[in-house]
């Protein structure tokens, strides 16, 4: 049941979980290679060195931890980058991807953000659907061969707030 499911802020010694979870399932679903984590770790860092203007949140079913969100503050003033968007294979469909994406668009609000912006790749169909309907637009793309095996092609989305 979604009122089961509840989205806070994330607690010391969450963020490393996050990052696990990042790495398990694009390891699982793309193969993913560990450089991948090495990438989402150093970003990591950076976010809990310099967390002012930024938020990570996470989605619990029960205890667990079943899916994640962040927003970091960007080098460009009045901008923001959403992150480490993730709902776990077992629970999507329900919803929770939604919530998440609401908490974290009503803190770049809160913040005065005029621009927020992610990094995709193609081939995550339900995640550029969800960034559609809330009115994200493609704005570029670049080749990745570094995570995979396969060639990636990144996308980089925008929301003008």
């Amino acid at each position: 049941m979604m009122t089961d499911i509840t989205i806070r802020p994330y607690q010391a010694g969450e963020v490393s979980y996050v990052a696990y979870l990042q790495m398990k399932f694009y390891e699982q679903t793309y193969g993913f290679k560990p450089v991948f984590e090495h990438y989402l770790l150093a970003a990591m860092v950076d976010f809990t060195r310099s967390p002012e203007g930024s938020q990570l949140w996470v989605a619990l079913d029960g205890e667990e931890i079943i899916g994640s969100i962040a927003i970091v503050k960007a080098e460009d003033a009045g901008s923001a980058q959403l992150r480490w968007f993730l709902v776990d294979a077992d629970h999507q469909g329900r919803g929770i991807g939604k919530r998440l994406l609401d908490e974290a668009l009503k803190f770049c609000h809160e913040q005065g953000y005029h621009n927020v912006f992610l990094w995709t790749f193609r081939g995550l169909d339900a995640a550029r659907h969800l960034y559609e309907e809330y009115g994200f637009t493609p704005a570029e793309t670049k080749p990745n061969t570094e995570w995979s095996d396969k060639l990636l092609t990144e996308e980089r989305w925008d929301l003008a707030l």
